[in-house]
């Protein structure tokens, strides 16, 4: 195989990867005026308000995301080499976690009951850690600050100094797809923008789900993108 036709492989894997990222945006536009239209019509509607509650669907479907795109880091864990297999376990921990987290390890799924030591400390008496008063009031400029940095920091900073590259690239650190980095502050507007504007807790609570659902998808593309790549030892160069 000459030097070209080993290139060929990695194109055309750059090729169904920008076709993956341009279906994705699709459907996410989609879900988002759609959802933020659901919203705008029926938000003072109870008939409508269930898709946006506690346990509802959108809560329920961002737990899923999660746990696949737990699954798929899994998955990059098995086949990546180190450095980037260790990363892969990480955000396959991490968004497991959060997904679990997410519905309260499906307390109210399962009917389980909240422990006495941990209802006193919970400031939602849930089944729960991100609750836990001490942790509950910093949960939220945590998950910024993570945000800010795998999600814009070090994506943006990769494309434009290749000082930055050559170091992520060292360390295995995995990238967030740049077309996708959209959605993250679409996300991110749902839950700001309302807070801004001093809106009601209702209000509030309904879009800040919608942002939580958008952000929850966004994960998953990061994972396809970080966990199914060619690995370098299946390109063949022969001279």
């Amino acid at each position: 195989m000459t030097v070209q036709n080993a290139s060929q492989p990695k194109i055309q894997k750059k090729i169904d990867l920008r076709k993956h990222d341009i279906w994705l945006n699709f459907l996410v536009v989609l879900l988002a005026t759609n959802l933020f239209s659901i919203f705008l019509a029926g938000h003072r509607s109870t008939d409508l308000n269930f898709l946006f509650m506690e346990d509802g669907p959108l809560e329920n479907l961002s737990a899923v995301f999660y746990f696949c795109a737990a699954a798929i880091f899994a998955i990059g864990f098995k086949n990546k080499s180190a450095p980037l297999r260790f990363w892969c376990l990480f955000f396959a921990v991490l968004l497991f976690l959060v997904g679990g987290e997410e519905i309260s390890w499906g307390q109210r799924i399962f009917g389980i009951a909240t422990p006495e030591s941990l209802n006193a400390v919970n400031v939602q008496n849930e089944f729960n850690i991100h609750n836990i008063d001490g942790i509950h009031q910093y949960v939220r400029t945590i998950g910024v600050a993570f945000v800010g940095l795998f999600c814009f920091l070090i994506p943006i900073s990769n494309r434009l100094n290749q000082r930055m590259s050559q170091i992520y690239t060292q360390l295995g650190v995995p990238i967030f797809p740049l077309s996708t980095v959209w959605l993250v502050a679409l996300s991110i507007v749902f839950m700001i923008v309302p807070r801004a504007l001093n809106l009601g807790m209702l209000e509030l609570f309904m879009l800040d789900e919608i942002g939580e659902f958008l952000l929850s998808f966004a994960w998953i593309s990061f994972a396809l993108n970080n966990s199914f790549e060619l690995k370098p030892s299946q390109v063949e160069y022969n001279f």
